[in-house]
């Protein structure tokens, strides 16, 4: 299965993305700058941003969570349940399995047989230099063209915040034990645009040898086909979280205030163009006229959000990226 996403989601006072900081009392939101048309030419205007890294690190954590609860919860590095993305050690030429058994890190097609999540977030093994491309694959979240045209108000506010600490008698004191500590922190608002790609398709087939020649069908490694739809299974059902707020830093202290307003998706069978980033007012439109300029070379069905119109023959509505993601799972089998 390739799946592709576009859609826009409200964040409300979130500081999901920083930068800085170090060494001082001010910890700065991340930034990006984005072209604008302005009546005949072009301006550049600096907004705040929630990088890629930042979204596919978190579809990692919540790949990791449903694969865990899968039967084949072991088939993961040992650096997946603590949260860390497959780029295995300088000098490290085989890796431990959650269960401790080691895996030489010789062979793409190895690695990605033993290990679900190098499988599906891809890897770096510099000792040995074997490599693969991550399968999930996540645009910049970026405040839309229309709501950056349309709102005069700043986009990033700062808010003021304080630690203390006290001794025993409850009392804040300025000594070297205890104190007050006051340090700003930025916060964004907006609505944002998104776009992600899912080559599920080729789960479980090395990148660097994808075909196999002598039995002229492609190039799968995993014997067992019920853990391969597993690791496609929670792969899809990590965008559930990711998409409902689980997306960023500060999580504890600022959880963003979000809800998301719109979407549109893609699947298929082959590897298919992704979607025009909601970024782009006219996103929607845009991508349909994209689709229909390639339908004869791929098959596909669509879906949509509530609300919107996407003007794709037969694309189905969906009331949520949950339902999405139940519509696709039938279409894998479910997840073992």
């Amino acid at each position: 299965m390739y799946l592709r996403i576009s859609g826009r989601v409200r964040l409300n006072s979130h500081s999901l993305n920083t930068q800085g900081g170090g060494g001082t009392n001010y910890i700065e939101i991340t930034k990006a700058r984005v072209s604008l048309r302005s009546g005949d030419g072009w301006r550049i205007v600096e907004v705040p941003a929630i990088s890629g890294n930042m979204l596919k690190h978190w579809h990692f954590v919540a790949f990791v969570d449903s694969f865990r609860r899968t039967n084949y919860a072991n088939n993961l590095t040992s650096r997946a349940i603590r949260y860390n993305a497959t780029r295995f050690a300088k000098g490290e030429d085989k890796h431990n399995k959650v269960d401790g058994t080691p895996v030489k890190l010789e062979d793409e097609g190895k690695i990605i047989k033993e290990f679900a999540d190098a499988d599906i977030h891809g890897f770096l093994a510099p000792q040995t230099g074997v490599r693969r491309v991550s399968l999930v694959k996540t645009s910049f979240l970026l405040p839309t063209e229309d709501f950056i045209e349309s709102v005069d108000e700043r986009l990033v506010h700062a808010v003021k915040h304080n630690r203390v600490d006290v001794d025993e008698a409850g009392k804040i004191s300025a000594g070297e034990e205890t104190a007050m500590m006051l340090f700003n922190r930025e916060y964004a608002t907006g609505v944002y645009g998104f776009s992600l790609v899912l080559d599920l398709g080729m789960v479980g087939i090395p990148q660097s040898k994808p075909w196999n020649s002598e039995e002229n069908r492609p190039n799968l490694v995993l014997s067992d086909e019920n853990e391969r739809e597993a690791r496609i299974s929670s792969a899809l059902e990590a965008l559930i979280n990711l998409l409902s707020g689980s997306m960023g830093a500060n999580l504890s202290r600022s959880y963003p205030v979000i809800k998301l307003e719109e979407f549109i998706a893609v699947s298929g069978e082959r590897p298919m163009p992704a979607l025009v980033h909601g970024f782009y007012k006219d996103y929607i439109e845009e991508s349909a006229r994209l689709l229909r300029g390639v339908a004869d070379f791929f098959s596909f069905s669509a879906y949509h959000s509530p609300g919107i119109e996407f003007p794709i023959e037969g694309s189905e509505e969906v009331g949520s990226i949950g339902e999405l993601v139940s519509k696709l799972l039938e279409s894998t089998g479910g997840k073992n």
